[in-house]
């Protein structure tokens, strides 16, 4: 893989470690807490994974030997979000912070995915087979066997289906119509991908580019065959006058997806860029 320097080499061996391991052994708070060193470089995970920990375990006194699952969800919401003030981050919604697992742990507050990630790991220290759900605009947990809803950033509510298509087109309209398909649990990978996509927007539409590269280096690691991975880190490089870095990444999109519908597009901006560059020199 072409690396242009952003993404710490220690930084992109863990990740890749921990992204290379089957599904159910990926630990989201571990990966989440990596993303979130980019940000943060002298994080301490182990602070948070003991946290979490001590959440389960005083979950877990209150529920022994408690078999009704609607009861246990009860419990956990009583306790995550009346007595422990976990709460949806409603007004600054774009601020990077809600992104950031140790952040949303500190703050206690955050955005669907990151607060969905405080409850699957509790859930899953608490032996609670609880899954995420890649519903389009708003992230949720759901028991895939009962195939029931939760929603960690309304405090936990418990959601029809019908209450997902509202909420669906009421934040995306007629653009992406419901599917039934958008309920079916989403892997780990999967949570993480979404978790750097949501920093990329928001880093993307603040101009900082920089920190939008290095979010996009975390995604390569996760996804070093996706074509539109290198796409986007192409433009960043381009948005940082780095032409030669981004050319080669061009090249290898194209690579990729030879038969893209944007191949000549994409062949006329690697001559443009080849033209910069002789200017330059």
């Amino acid at each position: 893989m072409i690396r242009p320097q952003g993404l710490p080499e220690h930084q992109r061996d863990m990740l890749q470690k921990m992204m290379q391991q089957p599904d159910e052994q990926i630990s989201l708070a571990r990966a989440a807490l990596v993303v979130a060193a980019g940000e943060y470089p002298d994080l301490d995970p182990a602070k948070y994974i003991q946290r979490l920990d001590a959440m389960a375990a005083a979950i877990g006194e209150r529920i022994t030997g408690e078999m009704d699952f609607m009861h246990v969800i009860e419990r956990l919401n009583q306790y995550l979000f009346e007595e422990e003030g976990f709460v949806g981050n409603a007004q600054d919604y774009y601020d990077p912070r809600n992104s950031f697992l140790n952040d949303v742990m500190d703050r206690k507050t955050g955005i669907p995915i990151t607060l969905s990630t405080v409850y699957l790991e509790i859930a899953e220290r608490l032996k609670m087979p609880l899954v995420g759900v890649g519903l389009p605009g708003h992230f949720l947990v759901k028991h895939p066997y009962f195939d029931i809803l939760i929603d960690p950033y309304s405090k936990g509510r418990i959601l029809s289906e019908e209450d997902c298509r509202q909420q669906m087109n009421d934040l995306m309209g007629d653009s992406v119509p419901f599917d039934k398909c958008y309920l079916e649990a989403v892997s780990k990978r999967h949570i993480i991908g979404r978790m750097l996509n949501n920093l990329r927007s928001i880093y993307m539409n603040a101009r900082q580019f920089p920190k939008a590269l290095l979010i996009t280096e975390m995604a390569l690691v996760i996804q070093p065959d996706a074509p539109h991975e290198w796409k986007h880190r192409a433009a960043l490089l381009v948005h940082l006058h780095r032409y030669r870095d981004a050319i080669a990444d061009l090249n290898h999109y194209l690579l990729l997806e030879p038969a893209t519908e944007d191949a000549d597009e994409i062949r006329k901006m690697i001559t443009d860029l080849q033209r910069s560059l002789a200017r330059l020199n």
